[in-house]
């Protein structure tokens, strides 16, 4: 019976834990889609800002289609967290049926301890049996044997207890979990249709520039020559500066690092991808956008050593801050707070985003660089 005990313990032990993962892995998903779900409406709030020329209107094809990426992350972590709570809904009944089994001996085990009880419950049975052993070691191993036998049936009847009180709490649980799903594919009726507005109106932004294709080859053209004017700058400078003490542990913060701005969401990944209006057509960046939508102000990422302070065509001003064998790369502001040489800190004021006069947006373009090769800077970013 004590084997019993413990394989009963060691049961309800593994199943804990099981919830506890199950439990984890859906909080953090809630956590990812409330983060998503702000991004949405930062997005809605620049939109509403922009003005109706060709580039206000390729600029919010590309927030429309930020806006449908979100959605989309949207929809997956909603069914993620739809499958963690059909395999906790899953782990859970399992234990019920485990538990009513466990509890269905248990009664029988106790109901007979409690027959037996009753049987011997004349005192004098106690004293006779006492009595008739041949010696007092005898006694006193029956008087042991009779004492152990309580506290076995005192046992026995707590462990019963215990489990019925657990198979009431797994029940809620599962009450509360279905709950939850039910309100989650609710939420997914309803994204699925948000996500279907977005598509629409992307479509719709992207129609009205059909006939601009000469223009956006153009601005394509143009923007590759900016983008191999300021690469030029970065490897002219990496050829012939020397390491940075201030920074040297810069590797050691991959996915910890800073965001350049106070509040904001990219706009332009890292990479080759296709253009948001022209089919066929792919545009490379060497970094990421930010679209900031909480002033213009942008902060350093990691403690560094101002290396350059330069202006180049389309990217206005240009500042690089040397970390180790690193490089951060802070373009397109309109004025500077640091000078080349400056040692600064991780969250110390680099300067200020460059904003069009007509009340465009507000974009920074940043980069990472490793010696002369370039890394995508949202996996070096905290989350």
């Amino acid at each position: 019976m004590r084997i019993k005990h413990f394989k009963y313990l060691y049961s309800c032990i593994f199943w804990l834990i099981v919830s506890l993962v199950s439990a984890q892995g859906v909080d953090v998903l809630k956590a990812e889609k409330d983060a998503l779900l702000k991004e949405i409406e930062d997005s809605k709030r620049t939109l509403k800002l922009k003005q109706t020329t060709k580039e206000s209107t390729l600029q919010q094809i590309q927030l429309v289609g930020q806006e449908v990426a979100v959605r989309e992350d949207i929809l997956y972590s909603l069914e993620a967290q739809i499958k963690e709570l059909d395999k906790s809904i899953d782990a859970n009944q399992t234990k019920i049926n485990v538990l009513e089994s466990d509890i269905a001996v248990l009664k029988g085990d106790y109901s007979k301890l409690l027959q037996d009880t009753y049987l011997r419950r004349n005192s004098l049975n106690e004293l006779a049996f006492f009595m008739s052993a041949a010696d007092f070691s005898e006694a006193y191993r029956r008087y042991r044997l009779l004492k152990e036998y309580s506290i076995y049936r005192q046992k026995q009847g707590l462990i019963l207890y215990e489990s019925q009180n657990r198979l009431i709490a797994l029940q809620n649980d599962i009450k509360l979990q279905k709950e939850a799903k039910e309100s989650n594919l609710a939420e997914v009726e309803t994204e699925i249709s948000n996500l279907s507005l977005s598509r629409q109106e992307k479509a719709k932004l992207v129609a009205s520039l059909q006939n601009e294709e000469s223009w956006l080859l153009k601005l394509i053209r143009d923007k590759e020559n900016e983008a191999k004017g300021l690469e030029q700058k970065i490897l002219e400078y990496i050829r012939s500066s020397s390491v940075s003490a201030l920074g040297n542990d810069f590797s050691s913060f991959e996915g910890k690092l800073l965001w350049p701005v106070r509040k904001g969401f990219v706009i332009s990944n890292f990479g080759e991808h296709e253009h948001p209006v022209l089919k066929n057509v792919t545009i490379k960046n060497n970094g990421i956008d930010i679209q900031s939508t909480l002033g213009d102000q942008v902060f350093a990422v990691h403690n560094g050593e101002v290396s350059r302070v330069v202006g180049i065509p389309g990217y206005n001003t240009t500042v690089l801050v040397r970390h180790g064998k690193y490089l951060t790369v802070y373009a397109n502001l309109r004025e500077v707070d640091v000078k080349q040489g400056q040692k600064i800190y991780a969250g110390d004021s680099v300067g200020r985003i460059f904003k069009e006069e007509s009340g465009g947006s507000v974009v920074l373009h940043f980069e990472i660089w490793h010696e002369n090769q370039k890394l995508d800077p949202s996996k070096w970013l905290s989350p």
